[in-house]
């Protein structure tokens, strides 16, 4: 019971925390804050990358080097911090472009020849069997309707950064991405339901899980053609 409430209240804060910080960001980008309050622009600006670095350094074996790392940061931010409290819009946008390049980079790269996509990677994981060819088909499409989304969703930010106002930039970062995410796998689904109404249903995070905590081993069959 007692793990089962600190999954509870993790979770919580989790949504708390992912409710919070777009309303943030974009409080302290695209409102008066931006001028008057250029230290809280900062903090949630930093606040993932610092928070990745504080986790790392918790996990790591070597944690006398990582604080010794922190430490650095901190000095780092304490000298620059005149500079970050006039630009921090520039941290926001690159965290937000730079994250939707490095996707795009990352199932793009799983296309290249000799490579196997990573949507079916994926699914054969999940599945736990070779895929018939017309899924192997499917799955290199889904890896790079994938790879357009993230690179497609980089551009935007970038040229609503550069060309719009830090509003319009602000509400389509902070506020329009992850449903934009969210209607992709939508959309996916209903074709994937179209395409192929016989393959086995699984969800999304079946696949997540499998991929991460213990990739399938597969039957030593035909080999893939990609």
């Amino acid at each position: 019971m007692r793990m089962s409430w600190a999954r509870v209240a993790r979770g919580l804060a989790i949504a708390a925390g992912a409710v919070a910080y777009p309303v943030l960001a974009h409080f302290s980008t695209a409102t008066s804050a931006a001028t008057t309050l250029p230290s809280l622009g900062v903090a949630v600006s930093l606040a993932p990358s610092l928070a990745i670095l504080l986790w790392l350094t918790w996990r790591s074996p070597r944690r006398l080097l990582m604080l010794l790392l922190c430490v650095t940061v901190a000095g780092l931010l304490g000298l620059f911090w005149g500079a970050l409290q006039r630009n921090f819009s520039w941290v926001y946008f690159l965290q937000h472009a730079g994250t939707n390049l490095m996707l795009a980079a990352v199932f793009g790269a799983t296309l290249l020849r000799g490579r196997q996509p990573l949507v079916t990677r994926l699914a054969e994981t999940v599945h736990r069997t070779r895929l018939a060819p017309e899924v192997l088909r499917y799955t290199r499409q889904v890896t790079l309707a994938w790879t357009l989304f993230f690179l497609a969703t980089a551009l935007v930010s970038s040229a609503l950064f550069c060309c719009a106002s830090k509003e319009a930039w602000s509400v389509f970062a902070n506020f329009l991405s992850f449903p934009l995410i969210l209607l992709m796998f939508a959309l996916e689904y209903a074709v994937r339901l179209r395409k192929l109404p016989d393959l086995e249903k699984h969800s999304i995070m079946d696949g997540v899980r499998a991929f991460w905590n213990k990739p399938a081993t597969l039957p030593d069959t035909s080999s893939n053609s990609h």
